[in-house]
C-alpha cells in the first residue's frame, strides 16, 4: 500500500511537471520582430539591439529576433505597422505616444496597443556646437531672452517629443516665452548632430546617450542636464538647478505590442523581458549609455502610462 503512495505521488509530481510546462506562455512559432518607429541610431536603436542581443545571447527565446526601422510621422508609421502585424512584433515606445495624441497630431492611443515594459530612463541634455560663444544652458536662455525668434534650438524626431518639451520646460521656468523658441526639427539624431556641428544651430535638445558619442570626440559640448544633480560619466556638465533653474526631468523608453494581445502572450513577455533587464549584459548596457534601470511589467505599466498620460496633459494644456 505504501508503494502504491509513493508511486502515486511520483507520477502526481511528474503530471505537475508536465501541466506546467504546457502551461508555460509561449508565442506562435515564427521569428520575433522589434520595431523602432525611427531611423537607425539614437535611443530606441540602441534599446532594441541590447534587447535583441540579450534576447540571443541568453537564448531567451528560441526563434530569431529581428528589428524593423519604420521610421517617419514621429514614430506614427512604425505604429501603425504593430497593429497591422502578427503577435510576434513588439516596439519600442516613448511618451512621445502620448504627446502626438494630447497634440493631435495621431489618431493612435495607448488604447490601441498592449502596454508589455517600461525599462529605462535617462537624461535630457542641450547640446552646443565645437566653438560656441555659448557656453552653458543659462546663456541659451539668455540669448533667446536678447534676440527673441531668433536663436534656433534643433530636436528629433517628432513635435511634442521629450526633447523638444523639455527644453521648453526649461526656458518656461526661465521666463522665456515658447513662442520665442525657433524650433528646428530632424528626422534623426544623427541628421540633428549633423546640422549642430555644422553651426545650422544653435543648440540642441536631445538624450544624453545620443549625444554622448560626439561630445567624448570633441565635436560638441553639453551645456544643461535634466538630472537632479552632475552625473558620474558627465561631471563637467551643469544641472538646470545648478543654473538657477528649478527642473528636474528624466525620459523613459518601454515596449507596446499590437492590441488585444492575450493573457499568455502577455505573461510571455513579462517573463522574457524581465530576464532581460535582470542580466549582466543588460546592466552591462545601462551602464555604458549612463542609463538607469526602470523595470515596470506589463501591469505596472499600464498604471505608470495612465499617471504619465495625466502628467504630460498637465504640462503640455496646463489643466
Amino acid at each position: 500500500m505504501k508503494k502504491s503512495i509513493i508511486l502515486l505521488n511520483i507520477l502526481l509530481i511528474f503530471m505537475q511537471g508536465d501541466i506546467r510546462q504546457a502551461a508555460a506562455p509561449r508565442l506562435p512559432d515564427g521569428p520575433i520582430e522589434i520595431v523602432v518607429p525611427a531611423e537607425p541610431s539614437g535611443g530606441w536603436d540602441v534599446t532594441a539591439q541590447a534587447i535583441q542581443s540579450v534576447l540571443r545571447q541568453k537564448q531567451i527565446v528560441k526563434d530569431d529576433v529581428h528589428i524593423v526601422y519604420k521610421s517617419g510621422g514621429g514614430g506614427e508609421k512604425g505604429w501603425k505597422y504593430v497593429n497591422k502585424s502578427s503577435k510576434q512584433t513588439i516596439s519600442m515606445t516613448s511618451s512621445l505616444i502620448l504627446s502626438n495624441d494630447l497634440l493631435g497630431q495621431s489618431k493612435l492611443k495607448m488604447s490601441d496597443f498592449t502596454p508589455l515594459a517600461i525599462l529605462s530612463k535617462e537624461w535630457q541634455t542641450v547640446a552646443l556646437p565645437k566653438g560656441s560663444a555659448l557656453t552653458n544652458g543659462k546663456d541659451v536662455l539668455n540669448e533667446i531672452n536678447m534676440h527673441p525668434g531668433k536663436v534656433r534650438i534643433g530636436f528629433a524626431p517628432g513635435f511634442g517629443n521629450d526633447d523638444q518639451l523639455s527644453f521648453v520646460r526649461a526656458a518656461d521656468m526661465y521666463g522665456i516665452d515658447p513662442f520665442d523658441i525657433q524650433f528646428s526639427q530632424y528626422d534623426s539624431s544623427e541628421q540633428l548632430i549633423q546640422a549642430l556641428i555644422r553651426h545650422e544651430i544653435e543648440a540642441a535638445s536631445m538624450t544624453l546617450s545620443e549625444a554622448k558619442p560626439y561630445e567624448r570626440n570633441g565635436d560638441i559640448t553639453l551645456a544643461a542636464v535634466t538630472s537632479d544633480k552632475r552625473l558620474p560619466g558627465f561631471p563637467n556638465v551643469p544641472t538646470w538647478k545648478e543654473q538657477g533653474i528649478p527642473f528636474v526631468f528624466s525620459h523613459w523608453r518601454g515596449i507596446l505590442g499590437p492590441k488585444n494581445m492575450s493573457e499568455e502572450e502577455i505573461s510571455y513577455w513579462d517573463q522574457a523581458l524581465k530576464k532581460v533587464t535582470s542580466s549582466p549584459e543588460w546592466k552591462r548596457k545601462i551602464n555604458e549609455q549612463d542609463w538607469e534601470s526602470f523595470y515596470l511589467n506589463s501591469r505596472e505599466t499600464k498604471r505608470f502610462l495612465e499617471e504619465q498620460s495625466a502628467f504630460y496633459q498637465s504640462i503640455m494644456t496646463g489643466n
